[in-house]
């Protein structure tokens, strides 16, 4: 719902970045609940002033759709650095993840939880130059703005409690700071899994795996840094984002091979900036650009000019024209919204030129519209929640892609829930319709 453009302040003569937000999707309360926490982003950056937090210029909105005006940081995402297969030398991964710590600590002191710290937020800068971005989900400790029972993160980095949707506190943050270290060391999360079902009953339920490849690596008082931090319970985790970075600096001590983290960090900044300037090519296959513009503008109509950008960055896997559609209705959260794309996408695609696909390339089965009303999926979702917390939300995403009639959304879920006790009771909810 979201897209940054890069602008120019023309009063102070300098470059500025401008996060816009549309929310012309959302309704009524919940609308208004996103634009106030939308607003704290700016009230909680302000609050912090260092040199590790993409500062915040101001905060407006335009024909109802907040912005804000934030610090121009000239730097790559570490999450583009991870997926390109970059792998970082230990005093490099730590030299950024005691910043990110730093900047944390500020934060915390002001009363500020991030609760989103992963890779996306995360910029590297030429020089060693790290900053923490995208506030828009803190949670002020004296803020009464959270949202009941609904967990604010990227399920991934998420610490268990937060996965649940109960309380955070500073140290949920530091849980996803370990997370991302150890991401950084082998290019594995400790609670890997093929789908957000699997990573979250492993975050509730395994050890963290990954612990003898760190150790390899980074040696064996990391290892244990990090093992502490991703410890299920936050009173058994480190206290405060300094007191983890004191334990981290001393486990690094004069064991760590000697090198430049900054030589590094450029490195990986200058090779991940020569991948991305590598414009995609479609996966084999050749799109006519009349019918791109045509999806494109359909997406733009739910997901506003960032359309552009998820249209490209989908060609290089599309093996068909039609599975181009279901990749990019991938990206819509409303169900009702997601499956107009889909059917005013594929009419256009009917209706004009399409490329072939690849050679030996399967077309994927499209996604088409399903007459189940919305009231249901809602009554579904909040079922599924009672048993499962927040990630119900996925599931019945995922579930509609395949289900047809309200019976299948049901059965198609139940498959999700495993004592008997769980799933009578889920179905009793069914039946109440």
């Amino acid at each position: 719902m979201g897209v940054v453009y890069e602008a120019h302040d023309a009063v102070i003569d300098r470059k500025v970045a401008i996060k816009l937000v549309r929310t012309e999707l959302l309704e009524g309360k919940e609308r208004q609940d996103y634009v106030e926490r939308f607003q704290r982003e700016a009230q909680a950056v302000g609050r912090c002033n260092h040199p590790c937090i993409v500062a915040i210029f101001d905060y407006a909105l335009h024909e109802g759709n907040p912005f804000l005006v934030m610090e121009y940081v000239d730097g790559v995402g570490l999450d583009k650095a991870i997926s390109q297969g970059e792998r970082f030398p230990p005093s490099a991964a730590i030299h950024v993840i005691l910043r990110v710590l730093d900047a944390l600590g500020c934060a915390h002191g002001a009363g500020i939880v991030h609760r989103d710290i992963k890779p996306g937020n995360v910029l590297l800068m030429t020089g060693g130059g790290v900053k923490v971005t995208d506030f828009g989900v803190a949670r002020l400790e004296s803020s009464n703005l959270t949202l009941d029972g609904m967990a604010i993160g990227t399920p991934r980095y998420m610490s268990p409690e937060q996965c649940c949707g109960g309380a955070v506190d500073p140290r949920s943050d530091l849980f996803s700071v370990a997370v991302m270290l150890q991401e950084m060391l082998i290019g594995e999360r400790p609670f890997p899994g093929r789908n957000l079902t699997e990573i979250a009953c492993g975050l509730l339920r395994d050890p963290p795996a990954g612990g003898e490849a760190v150790e390899g690596i980074a040696g064996s008082a990391v290892k244990r840094v990090i093992q502490r931090a991703l410890a299920k319970a936050p009173e058994d985790r480190y206290a405060s984002a300094s007191i983890m970075a004191n334990a981290l600096r001393e486990a690094v001590g004069q064991a760590m091979p000697q090198s430049s983290p900054a030589a590094s960090i450029d490195k990986t900044v200058i090779a991940v900036r020569a991948r991305s300037s590598s414009p995609p090519s479609p996966g084999g296959g050749t799109f006519d650009p009349v019918l791109l513009s045509n999806i494109e503008r359909r997406l733009a109509n739910r997901l506003g000019p960032i359309a552009r950008y998820l249209v490209q960055t989908s060609l290089p896997t599309a093996t068909s024209v039609e599975n181009l559609c279901d990749l990019l209705a991938q990206r819509i959260d409303r169900a009702d919204d997601r499956k107009r794309f889909l059917t005013e996408a594929l009419e256009a695609v009917r209706s004009g030129t399409t490329a072939s696909p690849p050679a030996g390339s399967q077309p994927s089965k499209s996604l088409l519209p399903t007459p189940i009303p919305v009231a249901e999926i809602e009554r579904a979702r909040r079922a599924l929640a009672e048993t499962l917390g927040p990630i119900a939300t996925v599931l019945v995403q995922r579930a509609l892609r395949q289900a047809q009639t309200p019976p299948d959304l049901w059965n198609l879920l139940v498959a999700h829930i495993g004592p008997d006790v769980a799933r009578a009771a889920f179905l009793a909810q069914r039946d109440k319709g």
